[in-house]
């Protein structure tokens, strides 16, 4: 068994490609340290999750992660398929690098954190369809969530980066779509018609100036998941719905449906695409629930 003390998985095809150069500034900083590491190299689409070692690995410290939100949620997946129970240094490399940014996570972050930083707990998501298995962070969405990302990704995301996710969304507004959802939680089963369905367990931080989802009841360490919908009754009530959620959280005027739910199950008798932290991936029934506090990040 090969022992090292951290494990990298540095994603060269995130964002704007700056993994590379971060790659080389972590390795020179690791010399000087005198820490050995064991790097992965994401130079193709491959799935982090299933990159298999020539030879049995021991990780001694911690595990890092070059890339963008999904890169995040996929080396989590790794982890835990190979059990390496260690916290997690990211570095972010991606267009959005939502993760980062709510775990108040940049780029500048010295090197340093790695052995000087605190311990962040917090839950993680789980989803089950299909006989399959995902993890997520930040969250899930369905509908008008789950287009305006499949706009941004195919259009313009590696063009205009954070931008892209805004213009998209606002384009998609204009074209709304009511879809037939069935949701059991606990003892309770709803039925309803949305255009927006979001289950959060991270408070997404987007920018600073515009603090999309600003409701201080949204925890990432609760133990618990935050859904909203707009149910939809006309085209109007559905567009100042998803507006007035995005934009002032709990000051909605009761166009947005919200609960708290530590396992629910989403299906729908309509055939959907999903979006999993930024990843179109998925699809219903799906089964939805946390493990407390089941990621360890070091901030």
């Amino acid at each position: 068994m090969h022992s090292y003390h951290f494990l990298i998985i540095a994603n060269f095809l995130a964002g704007k490609s700056l993994a590379k150069e971060k790659l080389e500034q972590l390795k020179n900083f690791f010399e000087r340290k005198k820490c050995s590491s064991k790097v992965v190299k994401i130079k193709k689409p491959t799935p982090i999750s299933e990159i298999n070692f020539k030879k049995s690995l021991k990780i001694t410290k911690g595990v890092i992660c070059l890339g963008g939100d999904g890169t995040v949620s996929a080396t989590i997946e790794l982890m835990l398929k190979k059990g390496f129970n260690l916290p997690i240094f990211v570095i972010p490399t991606g267009t959005a690098n939502f993760i980062a940014d709510s775990l108040e996570i940049n780029q500048k972050m010295s090197f340093k954190r790695i052995f000087e930083g605190k311990i962040k707990k917090v839950d993680l998501g789980v989803c089950q369809y299909d006989g399959k298995k995902d993890y997520f962070l930040l969250g899930i969405g369905l509908g008008f969530e789950q287009k305006f990302l499949a706009i941004a990704k195919e259009k313009s995301k590696k063009i205009l980066g954070k931008l892209s996710y805004f213009l998209a969304a606002f384009l998609e507004l204009f074209h709304l779509e009511p879809l037939p959802y069935k949701l059991s939680f606990d003892i309770k089963n709803l039925t309803f018609q949305a255009s927006m369905l979001t289950i959060l367990n991270f408070k997404p931080k987007v920018l600073p100036f515009l603090p999309l989802f600003p409701e201080k009841d949204i925890k990432a360490n609760d133990g618990k998941l935050d859904i909203f919908y707009v149910e939809h009754k006309n085209n109007f009530h559905s567009f100042l719905g998803i507006i007035f959620f995005h934009i002032l959280g709990r000051m909605n005027f009761g166009l947005v449906k919200r609960f708290k739910a530590k396992e629910l199950i989403i299906d729908s008798p309509s055939e959907q695409k999903i979006q999993i932290d930024g990843e179109l991936n998925g699809k219903l029934p799906l089964k939805v629930y946390v493990i407390p506090e089941g990621v360890r990040f070091l901030v």
